[in-house]
């Protein structure tokens, strides 16, 4: 998978809602540093971006007019943005790899895995790496974490140390995941999804569905109301 963290004009796969707060906050880092030539939508395109005045186009009109330019991916949807990665790659796409190296709140040491977008609110610490095409929106990354391939990290969510999180994990909006160990990491599984507000202090299987304070399955979460409700 071809990728690139230099670039002064790229294309951004995604031209709605989540896409576009991510690329206002961009944009801001970026201060008129990059040029972006167009958003790709394959459901609706053939216009000209209301608010941005850039031209929304198909994947096809990408690749006609500008195959040789990097495509950011901006979709909420971690299997949008999988699916699409191996796409652009079959099409020998270059994916621009959106972080803020230089800034004084990251690590000059983390590890960044090719399509990632980094925001540059987002604080990483010591020992980080990011997997490809991961969306880290969040307020902290503390040191010694992994975070799989296309796993999204939303807004004011923080990351404490010694945590590995899997490949397409979606944490929502003021989650916090606890402290593992340098022997014992805190262990998030694939396709895991943790909701809004959840507070994890333990180990989380693959496709596991996680809420409340201490977090725990939407099933027991379910069982545990039911047996407040009859008290």
């Amino acid at each position: 998978m071809r990728s690139t963290s230099e670039f002064d004009e790229i294309t951004v796969f995604g031209a709605r809602g989540h896409s576009l707060l991510i690329l206002r906050a961009m944009q801001e880092h970026w201060q008129g540093r990059v040029s972006i030539r167009a958003l790709v939508d394959d459901v609706e395109n053939g216009f000209i971006h209301p608010s941005l005045d850039i031209p929304v186009i198909s994947s096809c009109a990408r690749l006609h007019d500008y195959a040789d330019i990097p495509v950011m991916l901006t979709p909420a949807s971690a299997a949008l943005r999988r699916d699409t990665a191996l796409r652009l790659a079959e099409e020998g796409a270059i994916l621009a790899t959106a972080h803020c190296y230089g800034m004084p709140h990251v690590d000059p040491a983390v590890t960044y895995g090719p399509g990632c977008v980094v925001a540059p609110t987002a604080r990483l610490g010591a020992n980080i790496v990011v997997g490809a095409g991961a969306q880290v929106l969040c307020d902290l990354v503390a040191h010694d974490v992994v975070i799989g391939a296309y796993s999204t990290l939303n807004a004011t969510v923080s990351v404490l140390g010694h945590v590995i999180i899997g490949e397409g994990v979606n944490i929502a909006p003021n989650a916090v995941i606890g402290n593992g160990t340098r022997e014992r990491p805190l262990m998030i599984g694939d396709g895991a999804v943790i909701g809004v507000g959840a507070v994890v202090v333990r180990d989380v299987e693959s496709g596991a569905k996680m809420v409340g304070n201490p977090a725990m399955t939407v099933e027991r979460w379910k069982k545990f109301s039911r047996l407040l409700d009859a008290h």
